[in-house]
């Protein structure tokens, strides 16, 4: 399945707005009813808080003209009573009412004057801001790197605000890099933070509609289609009880997409024509491709290269491309085949040939970087704590392995149970021992891959198998075929052809055979919950680790780890 990779800008970003208006000026939001309005005097001798007030009210009534003159004269005073931080604050508006260029420069100057402040929230803002500019304008590499220097800044300053919204950033980087599963959880982590925070979507609407929309889309792009409508209906309930049209209209874009991939075709169309003339560029792009996708299903293929055509139109001008473009360019490619044109079948082919370096070449340098400074210092925080964890629960353990020893030992039900265990077990290792043994025999093979390339894949992903790459977390098609030296629709188009699976189905099934293999051989890892060796074996979670053995075995894995436990 190919899915958008666009995230939903408008949304994005009045959630962090509204979080950085939030946490400078709290106290002010909550007083807008005695806001001065525009024919107050003021002056270098007014309050900070005065002119706090008045900036506040001139944004949100959207006065940028009477704005600009407000922050003049808090720059003036900062400036006089050599206050970093209220000079900060006034750069602030500033940055996000200037054009881009601008804005940076002023995000350069908040940093530089904050430097060596004590401020729970500088430079960090400064960071931030400067990372959602560089965001908006779709340069990710840049925006992630201020974001990772905004997170380690939250971290030394123990600013959980600032960790909770600079992660939604880093977050929605990944999603759009390809990293949907590392993304997920961070937005469910955010979701529970938030329902500690306040049951109420009320008061914190924003935060609400925006990770149950990132949350349903990050679904959807990893075939979870019955999660990812879950939490689109929870988002198109709430902002149709708060009456948000836009919203509304987001969450049943992608409950068109859903539709789409569940076949229902009609509803899909009937919702994309609705809307699209309400977008234009990538956006465009994306929602003409689940037309031309239908029609193509309808057997209109006419209307379906219509739509595809534009796409590469639309793409060519923009300069950005999604996952899915390189669908399209092989449907032209297909066509301009059929069709005996030459020129523009070369034309095609060198667009897909680019447009997938650049993907992959994206991909592969935010994933390293997000890894190396997010994920693994987390990744040792948790550890930190699992193993604290660990240590109160040894005795319990022992305990239960015990009691659980004698009772086989003492009761006839329990060794008669003891047996039927001992045969699926032994069935469920002759069955992957006879699987292991398996030969394919495929006489047809792919026409769209060089035999020479083919064979150099199957050889690698073979070495691949034998080794214990599979069982990082954060393996994705972009990493693999990386690590291989192809391109992602060569390997996706190898791994369903021979493997007869889907990726994320391939790598389940060689980390399964590989805790099956090792949980017989080495009877210290029964001593770990389901969370322990999910970890081992490069799962999210102990849920996802079951569902995964229990999917390719047809056997629970308590059962199973029972049985090994009894031997």
């Amino acid at each position: 399945m190919i899915f958008s990779s666009v995230i939903n800008l408008s949304l994005y970003r009045l959630l962090l707005f509204v979080a950085l208006t939030i946490f400078i000026y709290k106290p002010l939001l909550f007083a807008q009813d005695n806001i001065k309005q525009s024919t107050t005097i003021y002056s270098v001798n007014s309050s900070f808080t005065e002119l706090h007030e008045l900036e506040a009210a001139a944004m949100a009534d959207s006065k940028i003209d009477e704005l600009n003159k407000i922050v003049e004269v808090h720059l003036q005073k900062a400036k006089k009573e050599n206050d970093p931080v209220e000079l900060a604050r006034a750069y602030y508006y500033r940055i996000l009412t200037e054009k881009p260029e601008r804005a940076i420069i002023y995000s350069d100057s908040m940093i530089e004057i904050t430097e060596n402040s004590e401020h729970p929230n500088y430079p960090t803002l400064g960071y931030i801001l400067k990372a959602n500019v560089l965001y908006d304008q779709g340069k990710f590499q840049p925006a992630l790197d201020n974001f990772l220097k905004a997170y380690n800044l939250a971290l030394e300053k123990n600013n959980m605000d600032d960790q909770r919204e600079i992660s939604l950033a880093i977050a929605a980087i990944r999603n759009i890099n390809g990293q949907h599963y590392a993304a997920a959880d961070l937005y469910k982590r955010s979701l529970n933070l938030l329902k500690q925070k306040s049951n109420s979507t009320e008061n914190y609407y924003e935060d609400y509609s925006t990770l149950l929309y990132n949350l349903s889309l990050t679904y959807l792009r990893l075939s979870q289609l019955d999660t990812s409508k879950y939490y689109v209906q929870k988002g198109i309930d709430l902002s149709r009880l708060e009456n948000k049209e836009e919203d509304f209209k987001d969450f049943v874009l992608v409950d068109a997409q859903i539709n789409f991939y569940k076949k229902d075709f009609k509803r899909a169309k009937d919702t994309l024509l609705k809307y699209i003339d309400d977008f234009d560029g990538t956006s465009k792009a994306i929602k003409l491709y689940y037309l031309g996708k239908i029609e193509k299903n309808y057997g209109n293929d006419k209307v379906a290269l219509t739509y595809f055509k534009t796409i590469d139109s639309i793409v060519s001008s923009t300069e950005d491309p999604f996952n899915e473009v390189k669908d399209v360019y092989q449907q032209l490619i297909i066509n301009s085949v059929l069709e005996d044109e030459e020129k523009e079948q070369i034309g095609y082919i060198e667009k897909l040939i680019y447009y997938d370096s650049v993907l992959s070449s994206e991909h592969e340098n935010i994933a390293n970087q997000a890894i190396v400074a997010y994920d693994i210092p987390d990744l040792k925080r948790q550890k930190l704590k699992a193993e604290n964890q660990l240590k109160t629960k040894n005795l319990y353990v022992t305990l239960i392995a015990i009691l659980a020893g004698l009772a086989v030992l003492i009761g006839l039900y329990f060794f008669i149970r003891s047996r039927k265990m001992n045969a699926r077990l032994k069935l469920l290792m002759e069955e992957s021992e006879m699987e292991e043994g398996k030969s394919k025999a495929i006489t047809e093979h792919p026409s769209s891959i060089p035999e020479e390339i083919r064979k150099d894949i199957l050889e690698k992903l073979a070495v691949f198998e034998k080794s214990d790459r599979f069982m990082s977390k954060d393996l994705d098609m972009y990493g693999l075929a990386q690590q291989i030296g192809t391109n992602t629709t060569y390997l996706s188009t190898v791994i369903n052809h021979y493997k007869k699976m889907n990726f994320p189905t391939y790598v389940k099934d060689l980390k399964i055979k590989a805790a099956i293999n090792q949980l017989s051989k080495n009877p210290d890892l029964l001593k770990y919950n389901y969370q322990g060796l999910a970890e081992i074996f490069g799962f999210k979670t102990g849920e996802s680790f079951s569902k995964a053995f229990y999917k390719k075995t047809g056997v629970y894995p308590s059962k199973f780890l029972n049985e090994l436990k009894s031997r």
